[in-house]
C-alpha cells in the first residue's frame, strides 16, 4: 500500500508555527512543546494510513480530525489521481480558541452586572 504524500500549504504553516510558539511562549516547557510535536505527528499518521476515514464536509468539501484529546484539529483534503494520492493539510486550529473564520457561531461567554 502506498501512502498519500502529505503537502503542508502555507496556511497550515502559519498555524503550525503560532501553535507552537503559543504552547512554548506560555509554557517555556519544550516538553510540552515536545508532546504537541508527537501527538501532530501521530495524527499525520492516522490520517496517512486512513484518508477516508473522516467525513467530508458537504460545504467546504474538507475533512477534519481532533487529537490531543480533542484540544486540535487538522484540516485536510484527500485527493487521488490514478494511482497517485496527495494530503493537502490546509488548516490547523486550537480549539481553546474562538477560531471565529471556521465556527462563525461560536461566542464568548460574558457575565452580565445590574
Amino acid at each position: 500500500m502506498t501512502l498519500p504524500k502529505i503537502i503542508f500549504t502555507p496556511a497550515y504553516e502559519d498555524s503550525l508555527r503560532t501553535i507552537e510558539d503559543f504552547i512554548y511562549k506560555s509554557t517555556q516547557d519544550f516538553a510540552l512543546l515536545q508532546s504537541f510535536a508527537e501527538e501532530h505527528d501521530q495524527a499525520l499518521a492516522f490520517i496517512a494510513e486512513n484518508p477516508s476515514t473522516p467525513a467530508v464536509h458537504p460545504t467546504t468539501g474538507d475533512q477534519s480530525w481532533p487529537f490531543a484529546d480533542g484540544r486540535y484539529r487538522l484540516f485536510f483534503k484527500f485527493l487521488q489521481n490514478g494511482k497517485a494520492k496527495f494530503i493537502y493539510m490546509i488548516h490547523l486550529i486550537d480549539n481553546r480558541q474562538a477560531n471565529l473564520a471556521i465556527y462563525p457561531g461560536n461566542k464568548l461567554p460574558t457575565f452580565e452586572e445590574p
